[in-house]
């Protein structure tokens, strides 16, 4: 009999990919299909824009597939859906929350930008999302116990089938969000933390458990990365890993555990096909893939509806012009780019500095030449902050240029008021000598005022020694409104970037997108 099963649930496997209604998967006696589709790392990406399809489609694709087999699907995100656009940067994600109320989400996890604007406001969002919020492993660091931010995990049935939904926040975060906001939290390990869990998840009647998590993984032969390695040590009590964070386009198996990601920005959805034996209360087969939004679906009304709503709300602000741009500045995260020096510059000349640092994934997009708008502007930076300057020792200012510039896990540090030759190919400690820009030299003990965003001033992406500066000053001067006012000053921006960095040798290409 056993035999029997696994040949109907190898059929069922050999045909996921096709349209198959719930009713003709109940047909193969004994054998449930699951289907589960997932989304992360949104940003906030409403409107159809270049290789983005905007929500509605995103909505329409997924409404399509579920009713495909509508008692046996869940959609899943694995986060990072709110931060990212002016669409949704200026309402707060609210609009992103609305759109996932009407396609049909069941339920998300907390990606590290989901604290970008605070602990209030994920709140306020968790309140107006009518599916469940869930992840097991941020951990209070008062107590050592699982924080009541959000519940664990949620159980879902679907078919008959009762399906735990454990989210996990990558580790990450702790340096990836402003370590202000998360100085509470602790993010622990998540295949320790799902062990733990399954004796409770069992004993509340899980007949399977779905990792969703906002944890990175990387495609190859085996996926890799930290989705994959909770599913290497915890895949005996996973039926699938859904991961995020790292932008990738993911479908693959470890240890048998199926392992996805669906891009960013809704330009695809990840699949987890499950054949499940009602009878034997085991997984019988599992089938993966990922799939592109196709270009030209219909759209879905309601979510439409809710996007243009959106816009007549943003669009006054986002129109506004501030200024010209004579030519592009394009911005990298992994280079010192012509952004990154114009930004740091204005930043320098604002809090009257000697010298100004901007991580390289605080910037998001370049400026095209024309005209430069404030939506521009919360495109080239999402992010929201305010500008301090920090007491560093010429010895923290090296050992931040060191630890930055050819940083492959978060970016390239941007800078402002230095001359800076790079030697990627000396020993640690001895690849960076600088001067400042006006050809004085860079003195180890003398302390220099530093401009920096408040993410860099908390120690973010790692850096312990912006955070160890002697003092640290809080101008209350928004990030976002320093460079509009650098925009307006000039009237037309004419900068082409310099020569302020001389790299002898290029460091390894980079592999983490945060």
């Amino acid at each position: 009999m056993r035999t029997l099963r696994r040949l109907a649930a190898i059929l069922l496997i050999l045909t996921l990919a096709l349209p198959v209604s719930a009713a003709a998967a109940a047909s193969r006696p004994g054998v449930v299909r699951i289907d589960i589709l997932a989304v992360n790392d949104f940003h906030g990406a409403l409107s159809a824009a270049g290789k983005n399809p905007g929500a509605a489609a995103l909505a329409a694709y997924l409404k399509a597939e579920r009713d495909k087999n509508p008692a046996g699907t869940l959609i899943l995100s694995a986060g990072d859906m709110f931060q990212g656009t002016p669409d949704s940067n200026l309402l707060l994600g609210k609009t992103v929350v609305e759109f996932m109320n009407a396609a049909g989400f069941d339920a998300m996890t907390i990606g590290n930008h989901e604290f970008d604007w605070g602990l209030d406001v994920l709140r306020q969002r968790m309140a107006q999302a009518a599916f469940p919020v869930v992840s097991a492993n941020i951990v209070d660091r008062s107590t050592g116990r699982r924080a009541g931010l959000v519940p664990p995990y949620v159980i879902l049935e679907r078919a008959g089938v009762k399906i735990a939904v454990v989210g996990f926040t990558t580790p990450d975060t702790a340096v990836t969000t402003n370590p202000r906001i998360v100085k509470n939290y602790l993010f622990a390990d998540p295949a320790t933390t799902v062990k733990a869990l399954v004796p409770e998840l069992k004993a509340r009647g899980a007949d399977i458990v779905v990792a969703l998590g906002h944890l990175a993984s990387y495609p190859g032969e085996q996926p890799g990365g930290e989705a994959a390695d909770l599913a290497a040590a915890a895949g005996g009590d996973l039926a699938a890993v859904i991961s995020g964070h790292s932008h990738l386009r993911v479908a693959g198996k470890v240890a048998g555990v199926p392992v996805v990601q669906a891009c960013y920005n809704g330009r695809a959805v990840a699949a987890v096909r499950i054949a499940y034996s009602a009878a034997g209360r085991e997984v019988l087969g599992t089938a993966v893939e990922v799939k592109d939004i196709p270009p030209g679906l219909a759209p879905d009304k309601r979510v439409a509806a809710i996007v243009a709503a959106t816009q007549s709300e943003v669009a006054p602000v986002k129109g506004i012009v501030l200024g010209e741009a004579a030519t592009a500045l394009p911005h990298d995260r992994y280079r010192l780019s012509p952004l990154g020096q114009w930004a740091t510059d204005a930043l320098r000349q604002a809090a009257g500095a000697d010298i100004a640092f901007f991580n390289g994934g605080g910037l998001r997009a370049g400026l095209a030449a024309g005209p430069v708008t404030l939506g521009d502007l919360y495109a080239a930076m999402p992010f929201d902050g305010c500008l301090e300057v920090a007491e560093m020792t010429g010895a923290q200012v090296l050992a931040a240029l060191e630890y930055g510039i050819a940083n492959p896990r978060f970016g390239a540090l941007q800078f402002s008021g230095l001359e800076v030759e790079y030697r990627a190919a000396a020993p640690a400690g001895q690849r960076v000598a600088a001067t400042l820009a006006d050809g004085r030299a860079l003195e180890a003990d003398k302390t220099y005022r530093v401009a920096v965003n408040d993410f860099l001033a908390a120690g973010g992406d790692g850096y312990e020694m912006i955070k160890a500066a002697a003092h640290q000053t809080n101008t209350f001067l928004q990030l976002r409104d320093v460079l509009a006012a650098a925009v307006r000053k000039a009237g037309i921006i004419r900068f082409l970037g310099d020569t302020r960095l001389k790299e002898l040798s290029r460091s390894a290409a980079p592999f983490i997108a945060a």
